[in-house]
């Protein structure tokens, strides 16, 4: 099923190609508590201040400024309490001269007041209504008072769309009263694994079998990306067997499978999807590892076929799934792409091939620099080399890089 003639494309390239094949899916209606991890398809305006009015920030006295100005420990000005307004209460009296009311934080700032001056700079035998409160050190005018609208004033933009809702853009559309947020729909992810070779997790393995991995660790990888994953079950080296598989798929808005689709006698895919009339895209990758990933619409629908070398496969859905499921998820093309910054190798380390390099690596902040060292083993069939790993080193053809030197790296996971 060839594709192009020529060089192959470099993983940017291949990024780019694939991008212009996946659209943004509709949205839907959530209620608010199911909007985690979800995407806004709707800006978010404040339809009301916040805070609703001015309120303390300290549990105090609401007083003028101008009336304690002077106040200190050895000459305390000597204010009258008339009111005691707690949170969740409004002041009944307005403050005048020579007057005080004792507020609770979060008590809107009564009438007459200007400042807050906060209970610690204060003294009071027996603080009630009718009791003098002597105030033992000035604030400065509006102190402690916390404006109203200056949180979110109504009409303002608060939330764009295309954000994603972590706790703090659920608490704000909580804060909002959004009790039901319009958001894009979560990309449903199929994926697959063909091969004879494989036996399902649960299945004690026969000589020459190994067990697929591969299935488990990327629809890890589709949630960790916001996608809604479904495994399939394993598809046999038969034509008439993938083909059914590939059928059942495509109420998905992606396929991705694992294996099957190298130049080995037994790699099949890429006739079946010929045969059920796919359109191809690009085939093969300057990468290492991660160079035979196929790309295909099938019917409209994105196919990835990915390598059946458990690193390949994981490396492969970071450089080009993870994209193409966020864009579809409705973030903003900053957020498609893995992160990238320079770090200081603690070894040195050396590409030998003429293909761009992937190296496992864990990234870590010491003495505000971003260091990186590379896992033990870096074959593409040893799933240890992904322990412990939240980066990629990248290395050109043929580059080599000395233990201090500074190299280009992808962050995939929290770095200490």
């Amino acid at each position: 099923m060839p594709v192009a003639d020529g060089p192959l494309l470099s993983p940017e390239e291949a990024q780019e190609l694939i991008l212009s094949h996946v659209r943004v899916l509709g949205s839907e209606r959530v209620g608010l508590d199911a909007c985690a991890g979800r995407v806004l398809a709707r800006a978010v305006v404040a339809t009301a201040d916040i805070p609703p009015s001015d309120n303390s920030a300290m549990d105090g006295y609401a007083v003028r400024g101008a009336d304690v100005a002077g106040a200190t420990a050895a000459q305390p000005v000597a204010l009258e309490m008339i009111d005691d307004i707690p949170a969740g209460a409004v002041g009944q009296r307005p403050v005048g001269p020579g007057q005080a009311s004792r507020i609770m934080t979060g008590a809107p700032v009564p009438a007459g007041a200007d400042t807050v001056i906060r209970v610690e700079y204060t003294r009071a035998e027996c603080p009630a209504i009718g009791a003098r409160i002597q105030v033992l050190q000035p604030e400065r005018l509006g102190a402690n008072i916390r404006r109203r609208g200056e949180d979110m004033a109504a009409g303002q933009p608060v939330l764009p769309a295309g954000t994603w809702c972590g706790p703090a853009q659920i608490g704000t559309l909580a804060a909002l009263r959004r009790s039901i947020v319009s958001v894009y729909r979560r990309p449903r992810v199929a994926i697959l694994a063909t091969g004879d070779e494989l036996t399902e997790v649960e299945d004690q393995p026969a000589a020459g079998k190994i067990v697929n991995a591969n299935s488990h660790a990327l629809a890890a990888l589709a949630e960790q990306t916001g996608a809604q994953p479904s495994i399939l079950p394993l598809a046999r080296d038969r034509e008439a067997e993938i083909r059914a598989a590939v059928e059942n798929a495509l109420d998905a808005d992606f396929i991705v499978s694992s294996g099957g689709v190298s130049v080995g006698e037994y790699d099949l895919v890429k006739k079946v999807l010929a045969d059920m009339g796919a359109a191809p895209v690009l085939w093969q990758v300057a990468m290492t590892p991660g160079k035979p990933l196929f790309f295909c619409l099938l019917r409209g629908t994105p196919y990835f076929g990915l390598p059946g070398n458990p690193v390949s496969s994981m490396v492969s859905f970071l450089q080009f799934v993870r994209p193409a499921v966020r864009k579809a998820s409705g973030l903003p093309e900053s957020a498609w792409r893995l992160p990238e910054a320079g770090a200081v190798l603690d070894a040195a380390a050396h590409n030998r091939g003429e293909r761009r390099q992937y190296l496992r690596a864990c990234l870590r902040f010491e003495q505000e620099r971003l260091h990186a060292k590379l896992s033990r083993g870096q074959g593409s069939h040893m799933l240890t080399s992904m322990l412990g790993a939240n980066g990629f080193v990248l290395l050109a053809p043929r580059q080599q890089a000395a233990a201090g030197e500074v190299v280009r790296v992808q962050i995939f996971g929290p770095v200490g």
